[in-house]
Protein backbone atom coordinates (compact mmCIF):
# COMPACT_ATOMS: atom_id res chain seq x y z
CA UNK A 1 0.00 0.00 0.00
CA UNK A 2 2.87 2.27 1.07
CA UNK A 3 2.31 5.93 2.14
CA UNK A 4 0.34 8.39 0.39
CA UNK A 5 -1.47 11.44 1.39
CA UNK A 6 -1.82 15.28 0.22
CA UNK A 7 0.04 17.73 -1.80
CA UNK A 8 1.59 19.88 1.00
CA UNK A 9 5.30 19.19 3.30
CA UNK A 10 5.38 17.18 6.51
CA UNK A 11 3.69 15.29 8.87
CA UNK A 12 0.31 16.15 7.60
CA UNK A 13 0.97 15.04 4.20
CA UNK A 14 0.83 11.29 6.01
CA UNK A 15 -3.00 10.36 5.18
CA UNK A 16 -2.56 6.98 5.15
CA UNK A 17 0.05 3.96 5.86
CA UNK A 18 0.39 0.49 6.13
CA UNK A 19 1.00 -0.04 9.84
CA UNK A 20 0.59 2.82 12.52
CA UNK A 21 2.64 2.74 15.98
CA UNK A 22 1.65 4.42 18.82
CA UNK A 23 4.54 5.76 20.94
CA UNK A 24 8.30 5.83 20.27
CA UNK A 25 9.97 4.39 23.18
CA UNK A 26 11.44 0.76 23.50
CA UNK A 27 8.79 -1.37 22.32
CA UNK A 28 7.50 1.01 19.50
CA UNK A 29 10.89 1.07 17.64
CA UNK A 30 12.08 -2.83 18.01
CA UNK A 31 8.18 -3.20 16.49
CA UNK A 32 9.69 -1.00 13.89
CA UNK A 33 13.29 -2.09 13.62
CA UNK A 34 11.36 -5.88 13.04
CA UNK A 35 8.79 -4.67 10.64
CA UNK A 36 10.78 -2.86 8.28
CA UNK A 37 13.72 -5.53 8.12
CA UNK A 38 10.78 -7.20 6.70
CA UNK A 39 9.84 -4.92 4.44
CA UNK A 40 6.41 -3.44 5.43
CA UNK A 41 5.63 -0.10 5.45
CA UNK A 42 5.71 1.49 9.09
CA UNK A 43 5.24 4.73 10.84
CA UNK A 44 5.76 5.64 14.07
CA UNK A 45 4.12 8.37 15.81
CA UNK A 46 5.26 9.49 18.89
CA UNK A 47 3.91 12.35 21.20
CA UNK A 48 7.22 14.12 22.13
CA UNK A 49 8.91 17.05 19.99
CA UNK A 50 12.11 14.77 20.27
CA UNK A 51 13.02 11.50 21.02
CA UNK A 52 13.79 10.93 25.15
CA UNK A 53 13.14 8.44 27.20
CA UNK A 54 11.77 9.26 30.65
CA UNK A 55 14.49 8.06 33.68
CA UNK A 56 17.95 7.22 34.04
CA UNK A 57 19.35 4.01 33.58
CA UNK A 58 18.11 0.28 32.40
CA UNK A 59 18.94 -3.04 32.84
CA UNK A 60 18.60 -5.58 30.04
CA UNK A 61 18.20 -9.01 30.52
CA UNK A 62 19.54 -12.15 28.34
CA UNK A 63 15.91 -12.95 27.08
CA UNK A 64 15.83 -9.38 25.26
CA UNK A 65 19.03 -8.29 24.03
CA UNK A 66 19.46 -11.29 22.22
CA UNK A 67 16.34 -10.40 20.16
CA UNK A 68 17.70 -6.89 19.53
CA UNK A 69 21.32 -8.53 18.20
CA UNK A 70 18.64 -11.11 16.20
CA UNK A 71 17.24 -7.55 14.27
CA UNK A 72 20.63 -6.02 13.99
CA UNK A 73 20.94 -3.91 17.33
CA UNK A 74 23.89 -4.38 19.17
CA UNK A 75 24.04 -2.60 22.82
CA UNK A 76 27.61 -3.96 23.44
CA UNK A 77 29.31 -1.26 22.85
CA UNK A 78 27.29 1.97 24.50
CA UNK A 79 26.89 -0.48 28.10
CA UNK A 80 28.31 -1.99 31.01
CA UNK A 81 27.82 -5.49 31.72
CA UNK A 82 27.67 -5.89 35.41
CA UNK A 83 30.34 -8.42 37.03
CA UNK A 84 27.92 -9.40 39.58
CA UNK A 85 24.68 -9.15 41.74
CA UNK A 86 25.04 -8.05 45.14
CA UNK A 87 22.47 -7.97 47.41
CA UNK A 88 23.05 -5.47 50.67
CA UNK A 89 21.79 -4.67 53.85
CA UNK A 90 19.94 -1.09 53.71
CA UNK A 91 21.58 0.64 57.35
CA UNK A 92 25.00 -0.86 56.83
CA UNK A 93 25.93 -2.05 53.54
CA UNK A 94 26.84 -5.52 54.90
CA UNK A 95 27.24 -8.23 52.14
CA UNK A 96 24.33 -10.80 52.28
CA UNK A 97 24.52 -12.46 49.19
CA UNK A 98 26.27 -12.04 45.45
CA UNK A 99 26.56 -14.01 42.42
CA UNK A 100 28.39 -13.77 39.52
CA UNK A 101 26.96 -12.05 36.28
CA UNK A 102 29.32 -11.09 33.79
CA UNK A 103 30.52 -13.88 31.69
CA UNK A 104 28.69 -16.56 33.84
CA UNK A 105 25.79 -15.31 32.65
CA UNK A 106 26.32 -14.66 29.11
CA UNK A 107 26.94 -18.59 29.13
CA UNK A 108 24.38 -19.77 30.97
CA UNK A 109 21.78 -17.74 29.55
CA UNK A 110 23.30 -17.45 25.41
CA UNK A 111 23.09 -13.66 25.68
CA UNK A 112 24.70 -10.54 28.01
CA UNK A 113 22.64 -8.68 30.66
CA UNK A 114 23.61 -5.23 30.34
CA UNK A 115 22.89 -1.91 31.57
CA UNK A 116 23.08 1.45 29.89
CA UNK A 117 21.23 4.98 29.87
CA UNK A 118 18.25 4.96 28.29
CA UNK A 119 18.43 7.73 26.24
CA UNK A 120 21.20 5.71 24.63
CA UNK A 121 19.07 2.67 24.14
CA UNK A 122 16.20 4.87 22.38
CA UNK A 123 19.12 6.07 19.91
CA UNK A 124 20.51 2.81 18.96
CA UNK A 125 16.54 1.36 18.18
CA UNK A 126 16.00 5.11 16.73
CA UNK A 127 18.82 4.13 14.29
CA UNK A 128 17.28 0.94 12.89
CA UNK A 129 14.25 2.63 11.98
CA UNK A 130 14.57 5.08 8.72
CA UNK A 131 14.31 8.52 9.80
CA UNK A 132 11.17 9.22 7.33
CA UNK A 133 8.89 6.40 9.54
CA UNK A 134 9.78 8.49 12.66
CA UNK A 135 6.82 11.74 13.01
CA UNK A 136 7.65 13.30 16.16
CA UNK A 137 5.12 15.57 18.00
CA UNK A 138 2.40 13.76 17.44
CA UNK A 139 0.41 13.14 20.69
CA UNK A 140 -3.21 10.79 19.90
CA UNK A 141 -6.11 11.91 21.23
CA UNK A 142 -8.48 8.88 20.11
CA UNK A 143 -8.87 6.73 17.81
CA UNK A 144 -12.06 5.17 15.23
CA UNK A 145 -13.06 2.62 13.26
CA UNK A 146 -13.01 2.81 9.45
CA UNK A 147 -14.68 0.48 6.76
CA UNK A 148 -10.56 -0.62 6.05
CA UNK A 149 -8.86 0.68 8.28
CA UNK A 150 -8.23 2.41 11.69
CA UNK A 151 -8.71 6.24 11.91
CA UNK A 152 -6.01 8.23 14.29
CA UNK A 153 -6.89 11.70 15.29
CA UNK A 154 -4.38 13.84 16.96
CA UNK A 155 -4.30 16.83 18.77
CA UNK A 156 -2.07 18.66 16.29
CA UNK A 157 -2.39 17.72 12.68
CA UNK A 158 -4.32 15.42 10.13
CA UNK A 159 -5.94 12.29 10.85
CA UNK A 160 -4.18 9.35 9.52
CA UNK A 161 -5.75 5.90 8.45
CA UNK A 162 -3.91 2.94 8.91
CA UNK A 163 -4.78 -0.45 7.87
CA UNK A 164 -3.16 -2.27 11.20
CA UNK A 165 -2.69 0.33 14.28
CA UNK A 166 0.00 -1.05 17.09
CA UNK A 167 -0.50 0.78 20.50
CA UNK A 168 3.04 0.77 22.28
CA UNK A 169 2.06 3.75 24.01
CA UNK A 170 2.65 2.90 27.80
CA UNK A 171 0.88 2.35 30.85
CA UNK A 172 -1.35 5.22 30.24
CA UNK A 173 -2.05 4.47 26.71
CA UNK A 174 -4.69 6.00 24.92
CA UNK A 175 -4.67 3.63 22.42
CA UNK A 176 -6.09 0.65 25.26
CA UNK A 177 -8.98 2.87 25.80
CA UNK A 178 -10.53 1.91 22.42
CA UNK A 179 -9.48 -1.81 23.26
CA UNK A 180 -10.69 -2.10 26.78
CA UNK A 181 -12.12 0.98 27.98
CA UNK A 182 -12.06 1.95 31.37
CA UNK A 183 -9.42 -0.09 32.81
CA UNK A 184 -7.06 2.10 34.25
CA UNK A 185 -3.50 0.96 36.23
CA UNK A 186 -3.40 -0.09 39.60
CA UNK A 187 -1.26 1.64 42.13
CA UNK A 188 0.77 -1.00 44.22
CA UNK A 189 1.13 1.10 47.39
CA UNK A 190 4.42 2.60 46.40
CA UNK A 191 6.30 5.47 45.33
CA UNK A 192 9.48 5.24 43.63
CA UNK A 193 12.31 8.00 42.72
CA UNK A 194 15.09 7.25 40.63
CA UNK A 195 18.14 9.64 38.97
CA UNK A 196 21.82 9.19 38.19
CA UNK A 197 24.80 10.31 40.00
CA UNK A 198 28.41 10.97 38.52
CA UNK A 199 30.99 8.38 40.08
CA UNK A 200 33.11 11.57 41.61
CA UNK A 201 30.08 11.65 44.12
CA UNK A 202 29.55 8.59 45.92
CA UNK A 203 31.81 5.60 47.35
CA UNK A 204 29.72 2.97 47.11
CA UNK A 205 31.15 -0.33 47.14
CA UNK A 206 31.87 -2.37 43.84
CA UNK A 207 30.09 0.31 42.04
CA UNK A 208 30.08 -1.64 38.76
CA UNK A 209 27.79 -4.61 39.99
CA UNK A 210 23.82 -4.61 39.96
CA UNK A 211 23.37 -4.10 43.64
CA UNK A 212 20.02 -4.22 45.72
CA UNK A 213 19.68 -2.99 48.94
CA UNK A 214 16.63 -4.26 51.12
CA UNK A 215 15.43 -2.59 54.23
CA UNK A 216 12.11 -2.22 56.20
CA UNK A 217 9.50 -0.75 53.90
CA UNK A 218 12.21 0.51 51.44
CA UNK A 219 14.43 -0.91 49.15
CA UNK A 220 17.18 0.37 46.48
CA UNK A 221 18.92 -0.34 43.48
CA UNK A 222 21.75 1.00 41.75
CA UNK A 223 24.50 -0.15 38.97
CA UNK A 224 26.70 1.62 36.66
CA UNK A 225 26.03 3.50 33.18
CA UNK A 226 28.19 5.54 30.70
CA UNK A 227 31.47 3.37 31.69
CA UNK A 228 31.44 3.78 35.07
CA UNK A 229 31.09 7.15 34.87
CA UNK A 230 27.20 7.29 36.36
CA UNK A 231 25.76 5.15 38.49
CA UNK A 232 22.14 5.13 38.45
CA UNK A 233 19.75 4.79 41.60
CA UNK A 234 16.17 3.84 41.98
CA UNK A 235 14.73 3.96 45.63
CA UNK A 236 11.55 2.81 46.39
CA UNK A 237 9.34 2.89 49.92
CA UNK A 238 6.39 1.78 50.56
CA UNK A 239 4.68 4.78 52.99
CA UNK A 240 1.71 3.54 55.82
CA UNK A 241 -0.73 5.94 53.46
CA UNK A 242 -0.42 6.85 49.92
CA UNK A 243 0.28 10.89 49.78
CA UNK A 244 -3.21 12.22 47.98
CA UNK A 245 -1.30 13.44 45.06
CA UNK A 246 -1.64 9.81 44.08
CA UNK A 247 -5.15 10.50 43.47
CA UNK A 248 -4.89 13.12 40.92
CA UNK A 249 -1.34 11.84 39.44
CA UNK A 250 0.82 9.24 38.86
CA UNK A 251 3.91 11.58 39.37
CA UNK A 252 4.72 14.77 41.07
CA UNK A 253 8.25 16.93 41.13
CA UNK A 254 10.36 16.47 44.21
CA UNK A 255 13.55 17.33 45.75
CA UNK A 256 15.99 15.23 46.95
CA UNK A 257 15.80 17.22 50.79
CA UNK A 258 11.99 15.25 50.47
CA UNK A 259 13.85 12.02 49.45
CA UNK A 260 16.42 11.81 52.46
CA UNK A 261 14.27 12.79 55.20
CA UNK A 262 12.43 9.50 53.86
CA UNK A 263 15.21 7.15 53.80
CA UNK A 264 16.42 9.19 56.59
CA UNK A 265 14.23 8.49 58.88
CA UNK A 266 14.49 4.69 58.34
CA UNK A 267 18.72 4.76 59.69
CA UNK A 268 19.67 4.13 56.27
CA UNK A 269 23.78 3.52 55.40
CA UNK A 270 25.41 7.25 54.27
CA UNK A 271 26.07 5.84 50.92
CA UNK A 272 22.60 5.41 50.13
CA UNK A 273 21.73 8.93 51.24
CA UNK A 274 25.03 10.37 49.36
CA UNK A 275 23.46 9.10 46.09
CA UNK A 276 19.85 10.26 46.81
CA UNK A 277 21.78 13.81 48.13
CA UNK A 278 23.87 14.06 44.69
CA UNK A 279 21.08 12.74 42.16
CA UNK A 280 21.69 15.08 38.80
CA UNK A 281 18.57 16.93 37.26
CA UNK A 282 14.87 16.96 38.07
CA UNK A 283 13.49 14.73 40.94
CA UNK A 284 10.31 13.23 40.82
CA UNK A 285 8.27 11.00 42.73
CA UNK A 286 5.96 8.65 40.84
CA UNK A 287 3.18 5.88 42.23
CA UNK A 288 4.62 2.80 41.15
CA UNK A 289 1.48 0.80 39.08
CA UNK A 290 0.97 -2.12 37.24
CA UNK A 291 -1.97 -3.11 34.50
CA UNK A 292 -4.50 -5.31 35.81
CA UNK A 293 -4.88 -8.31 33.18
CA UNK A 294 -6.92 -7.17 29.92
CA UNK A 295 -9.73 -9.39 28.85
CA UNK A 296 -8.10 -9.06 25.56
CA UNK A 297 -5.13 -7.02 23.82
CA UNK A 298 -7.02 -6.71 20.69
CA UNK A 299 -10.25 -4.49 19.12
CA UNK A 300 -10.57 -5.17 15.33
CA UNK A 301 -7.02 -3.64 13.23
CA UNK A 302 -5.74 -2.64 16.98
CA UNK A 303 -3.51 -4.32 18.94
CA UNK A 304 -1.65 -3.42 22.14
CA UNK A 305 1.84 -4.28 23.57
CA UNK A 306 4.20 -3.69 26.38
CA UNK A 307 2.93 -1.54 28.91
CA UNK A 308 0.00 -0.82 27.20
CA UNK A 309 -1.09 -4.39 27.43
CA UNK A 310 1.13 -5.60 30.88
CA UNK A 311 2.79 -3.03 32.63
CA UNK A 312 4.86 -4.75 35.21
CA UNK A 313 6.17 -3.44 38.49
CA UNK A 314 9.94 -2.48 38.25
CA UNK A 315 11.04 -5.51 40.59
CA UNK A 316 12.28 -7.80 37.93
CA UNK A 317 14.02 -5.69 35.61
CA UNK A 318 11.36 -6.63 32.93
CA UNK A 319 9.39 -4.31 31.71
CA UNK A 320 11.86 -3.22 28.82
CA UNK A 321 12.31 -6.82 27.77
CA UNK A 322 8.72 -7.78 27.93
CA UNK A 323 8.42 -5.27 25.57
CA UNK A 324 10.93 -6.07 22.66
CA UNK A 325 10.28 -10.05 23.41
CA UNK A 326 6.64 -8.59 22.31
CA UNK A 327 7.61 -6.19 19.24
CA UNK A 328 9.36 -8.86 18.34
CA UNK A 329 6.56 -11.96 18.38
CA UNK A 330 4.27 -9.49 16.59
CA UNK A 331 6.78 -7.94 14.09
CA UNK A 332 7.45 -11.60 12.65
CA UNK A 333 3.41 -12.75 12.63
CA UNK A 334 2.82 -9.08 11.06
CA UNK A 335 5.52 -10.21 8.37
CA UNK A 336 4.85 -14.11 8.10
CA UNK A 337 1.25 -13.65 7.85
CA UNK A 338 0.79 -10.46 5.81
CA UNK A 339 -1.34 -7.67 6.76
CA UNK A 340 -4.36 -9.17 5.28
CA UNK A 341 -4.51 -11.62 7.90
CA UNK A 342 -3.85 -9.36 10.94
CA UNK A 343 -6.89 -10.82 12.82
CA UNK A 344 -5.06 -14.20 13.01
CA UNK A 345 -2.02 -12.76 13.63
CA UNK A 346 -3.55 -10.59 16.59
CA UNK A 347 -4.69 -14.18 17.93
CA UNK A 348 -1.15 -15.77 17.73
CA UNK A 349 0.69 -12.87 19.12
CA UNK A 350 -2.48 -12.63 22.46
CA UNK A 351 -2.31 -16.10 22.73
CA UNK A 352 1.87 -16.59 22.84
CA UNK A 353 2.25 -13.68 24.88
CA UNK A 354 -0.49 -13.80 27.89
CA UNK A 355 0.38 -16.64 29.98
CA UNK A 356 4.58 -14.92 29.89
CA UNK A 357 3.53 -11.69 30.58
CA UNK A 358 1.33 -12.04 33.49
CA UNK A 359 3.69 -14.47 35.02
CA UNK A 360 6.74 -12.19 35.16
CA UNK A 361 4.14 -9.43 36.43
CA UNK A 362 3.50 -11.88 39.34
CA UNK A 363 6.99 -12.34 39.80
CA UNK A 364 7.89 -8.95 39.78
CA UNK A 365 4.94 -8.09 42.76
CA UNK A 366 6.20 -10.46 44.82
CA UNK A 367 10.12 -9.49 44.60
CA UNK A 368 9.10 -5.61 45.67
CA UNK A 369 7.36 -7.46 48.62
CA UNK A 370 10.18 -9.43 49.46
CA UNK A 371 12.86 -6.59 48.94
CA UNK A 372 10.57 -5.11 51.73
CA UNK A 373 10.20 -7.47 54.51
CA UNK A 374 11.75 -6.87 58.22
CA UNK A 375 12.63 -8.81 61.11
CA UNK A 376 11.93 -12.72 61.15
CA UNK A 377 10.04 -12.55 57.66
CA UNK A 378 13.45 -10.61 56.19
CA UNK A 379 15.90 -13.44 58.22
CA UNK A 380 14.26 -15.81 55.90
CA UNK A 381 14.14 -14.23 52.90
CA UNK A 382 18.16 -13.27 53.19
CA UNK A 383 18.39 -17.24 54.05
CA UNK A 384 16.66 -18.05 50.55
CA UNK A 385 19.14 -16.16 48.12
CA UNK A 386 21.09 -18.96 46.87
CA UNK A 387 18.20 -20.29 45.44
CA UNK A 388 17.53 -16.94 43.46
CA UNK A 389 19.59 -18.29 40.17
CA UNK A 390 16.87 -21.16 39.85
CA UNK A 391 13.89 -19.53 40.91
CA UNK A 392 14.48 -17.10 38.16
CA UNK A 393 16.13 -18.48 35.54
CA UNK A 394 12.94 -19.44 33.52
CA UNK A 395 12.76 -15.21 33.13
CA UNK A 396 16.36 -14.85 32.18
CA UNK A 397 16.23 -17.83 29.32
CA UNK A 398 13.06 -17.46 27.26
CA UNK A 399 13.46 -17.96 24.30
CA UNK A 400 11.05 -15.61 21.79
CA UNK A 401 12.84 -16.48 18.52
CA UNK A 402 12.15 -20.39 18.77
CA UNK A 403 8.12 -20.27 19.77
CA UNK A 404 8.34 -17.85 16.24
CA UNK A 405 10.86 -18.19 13.75
CA UNK A 406 12.18 -15.53 12.07
CA UNK A 407 12.44 -16.03 8.18
CA UNK A 408 16.06 -16.07 7.76
CA UNK A 409 16.70 -12.77 6.28
CA UNK A 410 15.35 -11.55 9.12
CA UNK A 411 18.22 -12.67 11.72
CA UNK A 412 21.34 -10.71 11.45
CA UNK A 413 24.52 -12.34 10.49
CA UNK A 414 26.43 -13.52 13.91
Amino acid sequence: MGVRGGDGEGVDVVGRCDVAIVGGGIGGLTLAASLVAQSVSVRVFEQDAALREIGAGIAICGNATRLLHCLGIDLAPAANMPPAVEIRSWNDGHLIWSHPVGQWYQQEVGAPLLTLHRVMLQRLLAAAVPPECLQLGRRLAGLSGEPDGVRLRFEEGDDVVAGVVAGADGVNSVARRYVCPGIAPACSGEIGFRGVIAASKHDLPNPASLQIWCGPDTHAVCYGIAAGELVNLLAVYRPHRLPAWTARSSRVPASAAQALGIFGAYSWDRRILDLVRNVEGDMSFWALAELPRLPRWSRGRVVLLGDAAHAPLPHQGQGAGLAIEDAYALGVLLGQGGLADYAAAFRAFEDLRRRRAWTVQAYSRAAGRAYKLAGDAAAQRDASWPSLPQRIGWIHRYRQEERVPPPSHHLATS
